[in-house]
């Protein structure tokens, strides 16, 4: 161990050149008491497995005999890592082999990101201390220039409501894996907006994200739908608030994980209509935005803020202020204050 790592904290992990994981994205440069080593996930397929399967694996156990403290994003690393590890576990999915690796004897502590989360590890036998860091939005200001320049690029008339949604792609449920459907497919969404325009015609949808040749072609069919390609996180904000009114239209219950896309849309004034399902809860209590249960009272939602300006203004009003608590330069603060305090404690080791 040199002295220049001796007071550092060390990360390291895969990284695209289009879609990363929104937190780390946004946290990891904020957290200036760690350094970071990016393994570059190439274009190229046989090099993308060679970096995640050889480079990265080797340049973690290295990382690990260097630092004292490493920061780790992938629970299944904790196992290369040779030094203490504070996990940052923002996707759980409460299976056996997880939670094993949890409870690892070099874990300082996992970091999650909602107390429902924290909960449900305490109950299920995690004793690795366990704290709370949420989801949080990066609170850079709009382009209102920009944003104006988009709404005139794609809206066709001026009376036009815009309901948008983004996500990295878009597909039907026949083009996902079982597993994937009830996150990303499409169909519910179009179903939604198709009852919603019977009765309010002026609603169209922007989707912002990669479509697959088959949502292309019911965007063709169906002009309500505009499609308006993937955009990297720099430009994303800008589309976000040239949205009239989110979505959220997964009904998968994620057992307690706070959504970024709901944060943002709330950043920006933004209403957000949704199923009623744990990721909303912000929009609940912030009173930013309409939960339902059905994809029957989903369109009536829509339709009654399609037709209210006012309650969608004062809804993306209080969607502002809540959003100011998740502020990405406020949490990144709290985290790193949060592993210093382990750095400290392994150092009087």
């Amino acid at each position: 161990m040199t002295g220049a790592t001796r007071n550092r904290i060390a990360w390291a992990g895969v990284w695209s050149r289009a879609h990363n994981n929104s937190r780390y994205e946004e946290l990891l440069p904020r957290l200036t008491n760690v350094d970071r080593y990016y393994v570059d996930l190439h274009p190229w397929w046989p090099i993308r497995g060679l970096r995640r399967r050889i480079e990265l694996p080797l340049l973690t156990i290295r990382l690990g005999l260097r630092y004292p403290l490493m920061l780790c994003t992938d629970w299944r690393k904790i196992g290369w890592i040779r030094s203490r590890v504070v996990l940052d576990h923002d996707d759980p999915l409460f299976e056996p082999a997880e939670l094993r690796a949890l409870n690892a004897p070099n874990v300082a502590a996992v970091v999650v990101t909602s107390e429902t989360v924290k909960a449900a590890f305490l109950e299920l036998g995690v004793r690795s201390p366990v704290h709370v860091i949420p989801q949080g939005v990066a609170a850079a200001p709009v382009d209102e220039k920009r944003v104006k320049a988009i709404r005139n690029e794609w809206k066709r008339s001026a009376r036009e409501i815009v309901a948008g949604y983004h996500q990295p792609h878009f597909e039907f449920s026949d083009e996902l894996p079982s597993g994937a459907q009830q996150m990303y497919a499409v169909d519910r969404l179009f179903d939604i907006m198709g009852r919603a325009r019977k009765k309010e015609p002026q609603l169209v949808l922007w989707l912002v994200g990669e479509p697959s040749a088959k949502v292309r072609r019911f965007a063709g069919r169906n002009s309500w739908v505009r499609l308006l390609g993937y955009k990297e996180r720099s430009e994303l904000m800008d589309y976000v608030a040239a949205f009239d009114i989110g979505l959220y239209p997964r009904r998968l219950d994620l057992m307690g994980r706070t959504s970024i896309k709901v944060l943002e849309y709330m950043a920006c004034g933004v209403p957000v209509v949704g199923f009623n399902v744990e990721e909303m809860r912000a929009v609940m209590d912030g009173k930013a935005g309409i939960a339902v249960e059905t994809a029957q009272a989903f369109a009536a939602g829509l339709v009654a803020l399609a037709r209210d300006p006012r309650q969608r203004s004062r809804l993306g009003r209080n969607g502002r202020k809540t959003a100011a608590v998740f502020d990405w330069d406020a949490l990144a603060e709290k985290y790193r204050a949060l592993l210093d305090q382990f750095f400290l404690e392994d150092r009087k080791r």
